[in-house]
């Protein structure tokens, strides 16, 4: 083998080494890249599960508001009754 082939295949080695060492960093890359979207999903899954839980937890307490507020309409309405009829009675 000539010089001229034994650098030229020297160089190829070199070549096909940084071409594999930069293989091996990209799919590791690639892998870590992975794993994080697959936490960032999880952790969305789990933030639109609370959202909806969060959104069932506010359906109900709208309901329980708008409830308390029918009852204490009745109650003042109530309230001004009695004190409508005292007054009738104390007049």
């Amino acid at each position: 083998m000539s010089e001229l082939q034994g650098h030229s295949m020297a160089a190829l080695e070199r070549l096909c080494a940084h071409y594999e060492q930069e293989q091996r960093r990209q799919g590791e890359q690639i892998a870590a890249l992975t794993q994080r979207i697959e936490r960032q999903d999880a952790e969305s899954e789990t933030l639109r599960r609370r959202i909806e839980q969060q959104n069932g937890e506010s359906a109900t307490l709208r309901q329980q508001f708008e409830q308390l507020d029918g009852l204490v309409t009745g109650l003042a309405q109530d309230y001004e009754t009695l004190a409508e009829t005292l007054r009738e009675l104390w007049t």
